[in-house]
C-alpha cells in the first residue's frame, strides 16, 4: 500500500480514534461500539479500511475478533504518534469502563447454561398471549404469581383456594372462590381449561378431583396438571402438607379420570439439593 492510501486511511476522525484506542489495548467490535457509539456495521467497515492499510490485525478469541493495532515496516514512527497521542477524555473513560467490565465477576451460582433475560416468568407470559380468551380455572393458587399472569391474557380467571387470605392478595379482575380440591366449586362446563399447578400432591385420593374437573371443562376442554415426579422426601409431608411423594404416572391418572389425548412429560429438574422433577400431564375432555 502506497503512503498515500496510508494517509487515506488515516484521514477519518473515526478511523484515528478506533486506531489510537488499538494501540492501546486489543479490542473486540463489540467494545469499540460501546466506546465511539457507532453501530456495529460503522465500526466494522472502518476496521476493515485499517485492517487493508495494515494498521490493525485481527485476532479470534473464542466467539470475538479482538482488534490490536499493528506497525507497517517503514511507519513505525507514524503509529507511535498515535499512540502516544492523549485520547479524548470520553474515549478515555468509555475505554476504562469496558476494560473494567472485562473483569468484573460473574455473580455465583449462575449455571454455564444461563442467558441474561431468560426466565420463566418471559416464557409464560409469552405462551399465555398465545392461548386467546379462554376461560381458566386455577386450582390451588400459591403465592398467586401465576394466577395473576393468566388473568392478564385470560377472557376469565376462577381461582380456588381454601385460603381467603391467598385469594384476597389476588386482582380484583380474578373471581375468587373459596373452596377445596376434594369439593371444587366450580359449575359444569365453565371453563376451557383447568389448571393445577403443584397442587394435585395435596390430595389424598386424586382421581375424584380430577373427574371433578371434568366436569367444570366444556366439551373438548383441555386440564394441565403440573407436579412432582416420585421422590423420597418425606419432610413434604409435615412441613407442606403433601399427603404424595410425587406420581409415578400423571397421564395414568388422567385416563382414568376420563380424559383423552393425554400427554405427559418431565418439564424442568432442579439442578440444586433436593432436585424434584416436575412433570407436566395435559389431557383433554
Amino acid at each position: 500500500m502506497s503512503r498515500a492510501d496510508l494517509f487515506r486511511a488515516l484521514g477519518d476522525a473515526t478511523r484515528l480514534r478506533m486506531l489510537a484506542l488499538c494501540c492501546r489495548e486489543e479490542l473486540a467490535v463489540s467494545e469499540l461500539q460501546e466506546i465511539v457509539g457507532m453501530g456495529q456495521s460503522t465500526v466494522s467497515g472502518h476496521l476493515a479500511q485499517l485492517r487493508t492499510a495494515g494498521l490493525v490485525t485481527a485476532r479470534r478469541d473464542g466467539a470475538h475478533t479482538r482488534y490490536a493495532a499493528a506497525r507497517p515496516e517503514g511507519e513505525e514512527a507514524l503509529v507511535d504518534l498515535v499512540a502516544t497521542a492523549p485520547l479524548p477524555e470520553g474515549d478515555a473513560l468509555a475505554m476504562q469502563r469496558v476494560l473494567a467490565e472485562r473483569t468484573s465477576p460473574t455473580p455465583e451460582g449462575l449455571g454455564s447454561d444461563y442467558l441474561p433475560g431468560r426466565s420463566w416468568e418471559a416464557l409464560a407470559r409469552t405462551l399465555l398471549a398465545l392461548l386467546g380468551p379462554i376461560r381458566i380455572a386455577d386450582l390451588g393458587v400459591g403465592t398467586g404469581h401465576l394466577t395473576s399472569l393468566l388473568a392478564a391474557h385470560a377472557r376469565h380467571v376462577i381461582a380456588v383456594d381454601k385460603d381467603p387470605a391467598a385469594l384476597a392478595r389476588l386482582p380484583e379482575s380474578i373471581e375468587r372462590r373459596v373452596g377445596t380440591l376434594e369439593d371444587l366449586p366450580l359449575k359444569e362446563r365453565e371453563v376451557d381449561l383447568v389448571l393445577l399447578s403443584q397442587a394435585l400432591h395435596c390430595v389424598e385420593d386424586p382421581i375424584p378431583t380430577l373427574r371433578r374437573c371434568r366436569e367444570a371443562l366444556v366439551g373438548g376442554g383441555q386440564i394441565a396438571v403440573l407436579d412432582l415426579a416420585p421422590h423420597a422426601h418425606g419432610w413434604v409431608r409435615h412441613r407442606l402438607g403433601h399427603k404424595h411423594l410425587g406420581f409415578v404416572d400423571l397421564g395414568a391418572l388422567l385416563r382414568e379420570a376420563g380424559f383423552h389425548d393425554v400427554t405427559a412429560e418431565v418439564v424442568h429438574v432442579d439442578r440444586r439439593t433436593p432436585a424434584f422433577t416436575t412433570v407436566l400431564a395435559i389431557g383433554r375432555k
